[in-house]
């Protein structure tokens, strides 16, 4: 009896060891195969990504430029107090390209201007027609009688209400010099083209419908028979501009 039962104990033992080795075996084989063929481990790529020449050029052409629109942004949110008359004087000599800063009434009266003259044609009591969040920079694009300029809309909110707004205007053919040679670059609205460089605008390739073009997309090259060119979107205070450059067919 004692005999059997000794030979049980070592057969339970043996069964024991042997499920064992299978439950490893099978934990392994399951991970290497989960790792192989179901969740494959990340690897990072280090191989540098080839640009293309005019991807290369929009990239260089645009950078400066778009510094000087994101730094006016930032220093506008950055006012905190309105009355604040030394740090918006500062905007003139931070972005010598802006036309005109507005202290305005919740409807978009003028309170305050500087410089102090007010150009007849100003009217922003559109502002008040605008869903306006808290510190929140809006973009609007106006066309008056020398072409178009961007106004950026500072709002100054106390519990929920409008107290005022800050307006910057600017030309946007005043940020030309911050390209180089702008003689083969486009700035451009959705709405009208600022500035075609040397080029009629309807020759090129970038007069499309650009409300049907950025539904989906943010970025494109172009071409026709003459001139080949690249585009890409940039979101400003709610409003989308487009960079754009442009070059002769065959051109090195």
């Amino acid at each position: 009896m004692k005999k059997n039962t000794i030979l049980c104990l070592c057969l339970a033992m043996a069964c024991s060891a042997c499920l064992a080795i299978t439950d490893s075996q099978t934990y392994k084989d399951t991970k290497r195969f989960y790792y192989t063929y179901v969740n494959k481990p990340a690897v990072v790529d280090y191989t540098v990504a080839e640009i293309s020449p005019i991807d290369s050029r929009l990239t260089k052409t645009f950078a400066k430029m778009d510094k000087e629109l994101t730094q006016l942004e930032r220093a506008l949110d950055g006012i905190l107090d309105i009355t604040n008359v030394e740090a918006i004087t500062n905007l003139f000599s931070q972005f010598s390209w802006i036309s005109h800063v507005y202290a305005l009434s919740p409807e978009g009266e003028v309170l305050g201007a500087i410089p102090s003259y007010v150009p007849d044609n100003v009217n922003f009591a559109y502002i008040q027609e605008k869903e306006i969040k808290a510190r929140e920079i809006i973009a609007e694009i106006q066309e008056n009688p020398l072409g178009y300029e961007i106004i950026l809309f500072r709002p100054y909110m106390m519990s929920g209400e409008i107290q005022a707004f800050l307006a910057v205007t600017f030309d946007p053919k005043s940020l030309l010099p911050y390209v180089g040679d702008p003689s083969h670059v486009l700035f451009l609205s959705e709405q009208a083209p600022f500035w075609t460089g040397e080029h009629y605008y309807e020759d090129t390739p970038f007069a499309l419908d650009w409300t049907q073009e950025l539904k989906s997309k943010s970025y494109d090259t172009v071409s026709n028979d003459s001139y080949e060119g690249a585009w890409i979107v940039r979101y400003y205070g709610g409003q989308r501009l487009i960079y754009g450059i442009m070059e002769e067919k065959g051109k090195e």
